[in-house]
């Protein structure tokens, strides 16, 4: 036979033809696609078509062709990505130990060496010449306009590449693009010898490598190339025709018939309910022929969630994150806890996280899963500073000492007894072993690859027999990942290497954070539901896609850190510079046979709607010449305005009253009931506040109150101004700074904490320059507690404080409170006098933001008999200090008139019958945590 080339026009549905030509065709017959979902179309209608038994033609995709043949010529084996990272460490070390810029361990190369590997592989899958890299080389010597490290790499790299390619060779093993490389070296007869005809469906972007290898085969008469569109259009389809020598169709005019529908929702919420909408609108005869294109992952649960409620007859094959699973997050809890483990002791948060993971609580340990929920809860009980256990509220704590604390053993002992039967704290002993041993114990000390391995296959074999872990697909495959992981961690040198324990886990972690699993279901029947690249070469009446961003679609990959896009093109490697073109091609493809196609974006200030909805308006627009044709759609989630007309109002009952009576009095309980008086109700006589638990994610009080430690230990009682210009203090204070983040565990240990050190460094710094350059003799006190009483009409009360900072200036004291939040300026209103007659509360409002500074200003005074000349609030952010009066010069009148006010509102808390509510107090209902309780 002759080889041919066959164009075929984008809006053709492709499975039907190729379908239509292989009708009749039997094993002898290789079918070749970039994505193995076409194939069980075409089986579909090749069985439709022959209506009786007969023999398929071999489906298999193009990199599985191309790697068979490799493997069945050389008889090599594909090594997984660290092995090769190591190979290649091993073999830039031997070349060139000045690439490692002091770092000479493999954890520290490893990202280099994938870098380089990746380029690596680029060069083979583009055959790049050895003569090309020379030259390369001798521009190196040069000298680039990039980082001395990289030109030190771009010299080296035809020496690097040349003895990989040795080792590999020696070794039996080898690479994607090394197999690629090898196979383009091959003779037709060996490439196409088991088939009489290769049918390759589509292809797009093909490496240098793929076209030698396909044009060998052509020049055989064995090769038929089914072109999905004009080349005229496409560059990269040009190529095609010109490798294989053929003559190209003749341009043809577009045909875009299908309708255009646009839409824009505003969050990624808002365009799934969206989509539920238009689905609920689609007959149920067409969800065979109608497809859900979902690129950007994030968008893909609540697409799923919101679909299902519709209807079920949907089958999803877009690649879902492995790390967003119940089995991974628990492994990765896991290997958390390990991480932030000091000696024998483990971090008491990260305890409670994986002890308290649904997984876990749901294990049959004891042969009942809800006797393990009591274990932990008991367990999160004794760790909480509240309790009274002996490791109440430690930050660290050793496993051993909860397992061998007898009054928890027989806390749990007595638990387990009532819901079940008879358990003797012995037995609770042995089973906190266990658990702990599977947990925590089992995972320490694993210095080589090969050694964790065979810890996380006997977990994962625990696992799923103890847990319901198996009942749910997704855990199931991620369960499979972890296994086939564990089988890639025992291969090869790497796999013996001595490293640290942390440097074992870390390299899991990366070897498996970006692993997708696929989502199994039925891909000829319902609604698909799919990535951007799995819709190749598949045709749909119905296209929905949702998402289109311009980061999303088309997702342009960021730069390679090491090797620059000039060089890359320099070498003859386009892939970088071809991606918008390869993404422009799928997605015009697919809307191409389109009957309805329907895009969703969303519409908010952050993201740009996708420029492949913007080239299809222009095109609209231009043919109706009407600049609204096809404009968007905009949906909008119906309002739920949050009123609540009918607040409760609350009794002032005698036990109350004595209450209020007796209570100590501080800012915060003053501010609060000036803001709104329910929320005083609820929070300091009903006591209804958020509770702080261990397992806590750290929040911005956790940065806070770590500042306030800081800036205690830094500047004390009886510093002077002069003490900080000493010669060394600065290094000290910056050298306290970071042994002091080194032990705050809640912070250290967060994922960000590389960013929260680097912006503590900044500011703590900008601070020191600060306090240097102010006007002060000395420190007077810090954290420093005072109490005191005020009179007021209805009697006397008590007040407290805690006042961060008093320092002595000329003429008094000057009171400081310490901001690490925003602070809002200025406190007080130019206003002040005009606003205070009468103390109505919308007024008090606006005269003053917080009753706070004069409130320390009067406890001081009272308890040290000396006047605070001033008092204001210390913004750590910008480093500056923010005078409480602002730019009013009657300071002892605003003073006086805020004493007043605080009596006032003393007054006021202790009158009445009734808490109730007020409408000016409104302004931040739809906020507040007692909304739904105050109605």
């Amino acid at each position: 036979m002759a080889s041919e080339i066959i164009h075929i026009s984008p809006e053709k549905n492709i499975i039907n033809t190729v379908s239509g030509y292989l009708s009749g065709k039997d094993g002898k017959t290789a079918v070749i696609s970039g994505g193995k979902r076409p194939f069980l179309f075409i089986k579909k209608s090749l069985s439709e078509k022959n209506k009786k038994s007969f023999f398929s033609p071999y489906f298999t995709g193009n990199d599985d062709f191309i790697e068979n043949i490799g493997f069945e010529h050389n008889a090599f084996s594909k090594i997984p990505d660290i092995e090769a990272a190591y190979m290649l460490y091993g073999l830039a070390f031997a070349i060139d130990p000045g690439l490692f810029k002091g770092n000479k361990d493999f954890v520290h190369f490893i990202g280099w060496a994938k870098e380089i590997l990746l380029f690596i592989e680029q060069l083979d899958l583009e055959n790049v010449s050895e003569d090309a890299l020379k030259n390369i080389k001798a521009n190196a010597e040069i000298g680039y306009d990039v980082p001395e490290h990289i030109n030190n790499l771009l010299k080296n790299i035809f020496t690097i590449r040349k003895a990989f390619h040795k080792k590999l060779e020696n070794e039996k093993k080898t690479t994607k693009g090394y197999s690629f490389l090898s196979v383009s070296k091959l003779t037709a007869d060996i490439t196409a010898k088991n088939f009489d005809e290769i049918v390759l469906i589509a292809p797009f972007f093909l490496h240098k490598t793929e076209l030698e290898i396909y044009k060998k085969i052509f020049d055989a008469g064995k090769l038929t190339v089914f072109v999905h569109g004009s080349p005229c259009e496409y560059p990269i389809l040009k190529k095609i025709y010109t490798a294989m020598r053929y003559p190209m169709p003749e341009s043809e005019p577009k045909s875009k018939q299908f309708d255009l529908n646009v839409y824009c929702a505003y969050d990624g919420q808002s365009q799934a309910l969206l989509l539920k909408n238009l689905i609920s609108k689609l007959p149920q005869e067409q969800y065979d022929k109608t497809v859900v294109v979902v690129p950007d992952q994030k968008l893909l649960q609540p697409v799923i969630a919101e679909m299902s409620s519709v209807t079920d007859n949907f089958n999803i094959s877009a690649g879902y994150p492995a790390a967003k699973t119940s089995v991974f997050g628990l492994v990765r809890a896991i290997v958390d806890a390990q991480l932030s483990k000091k000696e024998y002791a483990y971090y008491s948060k990260d305890v409670i996280k994986v002890l308290a993971d649904p997984l876990v609580k749901n294990m049959r340990f004891m042969g009942d899963a809800s006797l393990s929920r009591i274990v932990v809860h008991k367990i999160q009980e004794a760790l909480d500073v509240s309790s009274k256990s002996s490791f109440a509220g430690k930050l660290f704590v050793k496993l051993s000492d909860i397992y061998s604390d007898e009054t928890l053993l027989k806390e749990i002992s007595l638990s387990v007894t009532g819901a079940w039967s008879f358990v003797s704290p012995e037995r609770v002993k042995e089973t906190l072993k266990s658990i702990f041993a599977e947990l925590f114990f089992n995972w320490e000390q694993n210095n080589t690859l090969y050694g964790f391995a065979d810890v996380l296959e006997a977990f994962v074999r625990k696992t799923a027999s103890l847990s319901t872990a198996q009942s749910y697909p997704l855990n199931g495959q991620v369960l499979e990942l972890l296994l086939h992981a564990a089988q890639e961690l025992r291969y090869g040198e790497v796999a013996k290497v001595q490293l640290g324990h942390d440097e074992v886990l870390n390299l899991f972690i990366d070897s498996v954070k970006d692993k997708k699993i696929a989502l199994k279901g039925s891909p000829l029947n319902g609604i698909q539901v799919l990535g951007l690249l799995e819709s190749r070469n598949l045709a749909f009446d119905n296209v929905y896609v949702t998402g289109m961003t311009d980061s999303a679609i088309p997702a342009i990959q960021k730069e390679s850190p090491l090797i620059p896009k000039s060089i890359m093109y320099a070498l003859g490697i386009e892939t970088a510079g071809k991606e918008l073109e390869i993404q422009k091609y799928h997605f015009d493809r697919l809307i191409a046979g389109a009957k309805s196609v329907n895009l969703i974006y969303p519409d908010n200030e952050r993201e740009e709607r996708s420029r492949f909805i913007e080239s299809l308006v222009w095109e609209k627009q231009l043919a109706a010449k009407n600049i609204k044709s096809a404009a968007a759609a905009v949906f909008s989630l119906p309002l739920t305005k949050l009123v609540n007309k009918t607040k409760r109002k609350y009794e002032k009952t005698p036990q109350i009253k004595d209450f209020l009576k007796k209570m100590p009095y501080s800012y915060s309980k003053i501010d609060t009931y000036l803001r709104c008086k329910l929320e005083f109700y609820f929070k300091y006589v009903l006591s209804l506040d958020e509770r702080i638990e261990i397992g806590k994610e750290v929040s911005g009080s956790d940065i806070g109150s770590f500042i306030h430690e800081f800036l205690k230990s830094v500047f004390y009682e009886g510093l002077s101004r002069s003490d900080l210009q000493e010669t060394g203090f600065e290094r000290e204070y910056m050298d306290k700074l970071e042994r002091q983040f080194e032990n705050a565990f809640n912070l250290k240990f967060r994922e960000d904490a590389f960013l929260i050190k680097k912006v503590l460094m900044h500011r703590m710094k900008a601070l020191l320059a600060f306090e240097t350059g102010r006007q002060y003799k000395n420190i007077y006190s810090c954290e420093k507690k005072y109490k005191s009483s005020i009179e007021t009409e209805s009697g006397n009360y008590v007040t407290e404080c805690i006042i961060d900072r008093i320092d002595i200036i000329d003429g008094g004291y000057l009171i400081l409170d310490y901001k690490t939040g925003n602070v809002n300026a200025p406190v007080v209103s130019r206003n002040f006098q005009e606003l205070l007659p009468g103390f109505k509360r919308e007024n008090i409002k606006k005269a003053v933001r917080s009753l706070q500074l004069p409130l320390y200003k009067y406890i001081f005074e009272q308890n040290e008999r000396k006047k605070a000349e001033n008092c204001g609030i210390y913004d750590i952010k910008k480093a500056e200090i923010i005078d409480f009066y602002g730019k009013n010069d009657n300071k002892d009148e605003i003073f006086d008139g805020c004493v007043e006010i605080i009596k006032h509102i003393l007054d006021d808390i202790n009158a009445g019958s009734y808490f109730e509510f007020e409408e000016n107090d409104a302004v931040k209902c739809e906020n507040c945590k007692y909304f739904y309780i105050c109605r």
